[in-house]
């Protein structure tokens, strides 16, 4: 019972405690691990008193005794978060003189975040959110835990799953400036098209001041369509190469769009041509690792989405070893799900040698789309199945790229 109940709460706490989404993630296949915040603890004991009551199985149901848990604990859990999140917005009332920058995207957000961060930090002392926060109970988390007395910038990365989340966000932070990295095919299930991405992306530069300097890939189609009276559009090929480590050419306009708002608040290019140089990679975005027994690992587990996959093949084409792809597809693509794995098995088929799909979620796309390959494919149930072949398929040299490793995460 313990491992069923804590994968339940897993499933809860990846759809953000919202019982309509919960339920259609029970029946599928998942394969992370609970992270026991004080939120899942107390999800977790309520969920056992009514376990003790009689309301869990077998009479009621495990699966619904969670639900109905954290639909009893839902007006606490909103006290709370209330009370962090003014406890922060008092916080950030009191620096005055802060200069905040917001930050979204359909892609890229977190590495432009780190690689601005890093621009402005020859300048500045900046609070960046850690790691993927970009929920407002992250944007409290950032203040009420990393803003000093001394901090000058505030970097915040902002995520959403539908329109009006970025509005929220900037409710909260009342950004200066703005950068949206890209417009794409991101959580379409939840969005229902790309016109409400745009639209929702958008919401950050409607927040800025007229004075707020908007930053955006001019050379993204719906990025293009993006207003704001101090809007940049940042086009590839007017702007300088930047020297770096990290792969993949889209890090190029991720550096980019960090250099141009670094350049307006007055960093000099040459400080950005140092960190630019010196840039590692964000953790599980095309990170580059190479294993004890000299297998060649190109991590992109973090991204899930056709535009990234894509840039992480091309990268893997580079290599003339031999190519392995271990992927689950694609999540919340809604109508886009067919096409996307469509164009996903041709450019993998293009690409690799062999192929690890896992899990079961995407796997009728994978059997028609890579249908008459003369490469390797097998079907596996979970990260730690596909393992197995890694000894068998893969030796020192070799490439093996973990494409999208956590399908039912939707951070």
């Amino acid at each position: 019972m313990r491992q069923w109940l804590n994968n339940l709460l897993y499933k809860m706490q990846i759809v953000g405690y919202a019982n309509h989404e919960y339920w259609r993630l029970v029946p599928q296949v998942t394969q992370g691990v609970v992270n026991m915040t004080a939120r899942v603890r107390r999800l977790k004991s309520v969920t056992l008193i009514l376990c003790g009551l009689g309301l869990g199985l077998p009479c009621f149901g495990l699966a619904r005794t969670v639900a109905v848990a954290n639909w009893l604990l839902r007006p606490w859990e909103k006290c709370i978060q209330r009370y962090w999140l003014k406890r922060a917005q008092r916080t950030l009332a009191r620096h005055t003189d802060l200069i905040k920058i917001g930050i979204t995207g359909s892609y890229g957000k977190t590495s432009v975040k780190n690689i601005l961060a890093a621009m402005l930090s020859t300048k500045y002392k900046v609070v960046a959110s850690p790691a993927s926060f970009n929920t407002p109970m992250g944007f409290a988390r950032t203040i009420n835990q990393n803003l000093q007395a001394d901090t000058q910038v505030l970097i915040m990365e902002m995520g959403a799953r539908r329109v009006g989340e970025i509005r929220a966000m900037c409710d909260l932070l009342q950004p200066d400036h703005g950068i949206v990295t890209s417009i794409g095919a991101c959580h379409l299930a939840t969005f229902g098209s790309i016109e409400n991405v745009a639209r929702t992306k958008g919401e950050l530069f409607a927040s800025l001041p007229p004075t707020g300097v908007a930053v955006t890939d001019g050379d993204n189609t719906w990025c293009q369509q993006l207003k704001h009276p101090q809007l940049i559009l940042v086009k590839s090929a007017e702007q300088p190469t930047y020297l770096t480590s990290l792969l993949g050419a889209h890090q190029q306009k991720n550096i980019q769009l960090a250099a141009v708002l670094a350049r307006k608040l007055g960093v000099s290019q040459a400080a950005i041509k140092r960190v630019a140089l010196g840039l590692q990679p964000t953790p599980h975005r095309l990170e580059r690792v190479v294993a004890p027994n000299g297998i060649i690992v190109l991590d992109d587990s973090y991204n899930a989405n056709p535009d990234s996959a894509a840039v992480a093949l091309a990268v893997l084409k580079t290599y003339h070893t031999r190519k392995v792809v271990q992927t689950p597809g694609f999540v919340e693509q809604g109508v886009n799900t067919a096409a996307a794995h469509t164009q996903l098995c041709a450019q993998i088929k293009a690409v690799a040698d062999a192929v690890i799909v896992v899990g079961n979620l995407n796997r009728e796309y994978f059997a028609h789309g890579l249908s008459g390959w003369s490469g390797e494919v097998v079907y596996v149930p979970n990260r730690e199945a596909a393992k197995a072949y890694y000894a068998q398929w893969l030796k020192s040299g070799d490439v093996l790229l973990l494409l999208n490793d956590v399908p039912e995460n939707y951070g």
